[in-house]
Protein backbone atom coordinates (compact mmCIF):
# COMPACT_ATOMS: atom_id res chain seq x y z
CA UNK A 1 0.00 0.00 0.00
CA UNK A 2 1.35 3.35 -1.00
CA UNK A 3 1.89 6.06 1.93
CA UNK A 4 0.09 8.81 2.23
CA UNK A 5 1.73 12.40 1.16
CA UNK A 6 2.64 14.77 3.07
CA UNK A 7 1.41 18.31 2.63
CA UNK A 8 5.11 19.55 1.94
CA UNK A 9 5.72 16.53 -0.81
CA UNK A 10 2.51 17.22 -2.24
CA UNK A 11 3.40 21.02 -2.50
CA UNK A 12 6.77 19.77 -3.92
CA UNK A 13 5.15 17.55 -6.33
CA UNK A 14 2.42 19.40 -7.72
CA UNK A 15 4.31 22.03 -10.29
CA UNK A 16 5.01 18.44 -12.00
CA UNK A 17 1.68 17.62 -12.26
CA UNK A 18 1.39 20.00 -15.68
CA UNK A 19 -2.70 20.94 -16.04
CA UNK A 20 -3.69 19.06 -12.90
CA UNK A 21 -5.58 20.94 -10.06
CA UNK A 22 -5.64 19.69 -6.00
CA UNK A 23 -9.07 19.66 -4.74
CA UNK A 24 -9.09 18.70 -1.33
CA UNK A 25 -7.65 15.26 -1.27
CA UNK A 26 -7.82 14.64 -4.76
CA UNK A 27 -5.99 15.65 -8.07
CA UNK A 28 -8.49 16.27 -10.70
CA UNK A 29 -7.94 17.63 -14.30
CA UNK A 30 -10.47 18.00 -17.34
CA UNK A 31 -10.45 17.83 -21.38
CA UNK A 32 -13.17 18.35 -24.22
CA UNK A 33 -12.30 16.62 -27.16
CA UNK A 34 -13.87 17.58 -30.61
CA UNK A 35 -16.47 14.86 -30.28
CA UNK A 36 -18.20 12.18 -28.14
CA UNK A 37 -15.83 9.57 -29.88
CA UNK A 38 -12.53 10.89 -29.12
CA UNK A 39 -13.24 11.16 -25.22
CA UNK A 40 -14.36 7.87 -24.86
CA UNK A 41 -11.33 6.71 -26.67
CA UNK A 42 -9.28 9.00 -24.62
CA UNK A 43 -11.08 7.38 -21.42
CA UNK A 44 -10.21 3.85 -22.84
CA UNK A 45 -6.67 5.13 -23.10
CA UNK A 46 -6.60 6.01 -19.64
CA UNK A 47 -8.02 2.65 -18.59
CA UNK A 48 -4.75 -0.13 -19.40
CA UNK A 49 -2.82 3.14 -17.77
CA UNK A 50 -4.52 2.73 -14.15
CA UNK A 51 -5.02 -1.35 -14.55
CA UNK A 52 -0.88 -1.82 -15.07
CA UNK A 53 -0.13 -0.21 -11.77
CA UNK A 54 -3.61 -1.30 -9.95
CA UNK A 55 -4.82 2.61 -8.91
CA UNK A 56 -8.10 3.30 -10.77
CA UNK A 57 -9.37 6.94 -10.94
CA UNK A 58 -12.35 8.16 -10.94
CA UNK A 59 -13.20 9.12 -14.39
CA UNK A 60 -16.17 10.84 -15.46
CA UNK A 61 -17.49 11.29 -19.19
CA UNK A 62 -19.93 14.04 -20.48
CA UNK A 63 -20.69 14.08 -24.22
CA UNK A 64 -17.29 15.64 -25.32
CA UNK A 65 -15.99 16.62 -21.97
CA UNK A 66 -13.77 13.89 -19.45
CA UNK A 67 -13.03 14.53 -15.97
CA UNK A 68 -10.41 12.63 -14.04
CA UNK A 69 -10.21 12.45 -10.21
CA UNK A 70 -7.24 10.62 -8.41
CA UNK A 71 -7.45 9.94 -4.91
CA UNK A 72 -5.94 6.93 -2.75
CA UNK A 73 -9.47 6.22 -1.03
CA UNK A 74 -7.38 3.49 0.58
CA UNK A 75 -4.95 6.63 2.71
CA UNK A 76 -7.59 9.04 2.42
CA UNK A 77 -5.62 11.19 0.63
CA UNK A 78 -2.65 11.78 -2.21
CA UNK A 79 0.35 9.05 -2.76
CA UNK A 80 2.98 8.85 -4.88
CA UNK A 81 0.37 6.95 -7.13
CA UNK A 82 -1.70 9.80 -8.03
CA UNK A 83 1.04 11.44 -9.25
CA UNK A 84 2.69 9.02 -10.72
CA UNK A 85 -0.97 8.18 -12.78
CA UNK A 86 -1.49 12.36 -13.14
CA UNK A 87 1.86 12.27 -15.07
CA UNK A 88 1.77 9.12 -17.31
CA UNK A 89 -2.06 10.37 -18.26
CA UNK A 90 -0.59 13.27 -19.54
CA UNK A 91 1.56 11.79 -21.68
CA UNK A 92 -2.06 10.51 -24.08
CA UNK A 93 -2.09 12.56 -27.25
CA UNK A 94 -4.94 14.76 -26.96
CA UNK A 95 -4.34 16.99 -30.47
CA UNK A 96 -5.84 14.26 -32.53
Amino acid sequence: MADKLTEAEIEALLPDAKGWDRHGDMLVRSWRFPSFRRALEFVNQVAPLAERIDHHPDLILSYRNVRVELATRSVGGLTKLDFQLAGEINEIPTDR
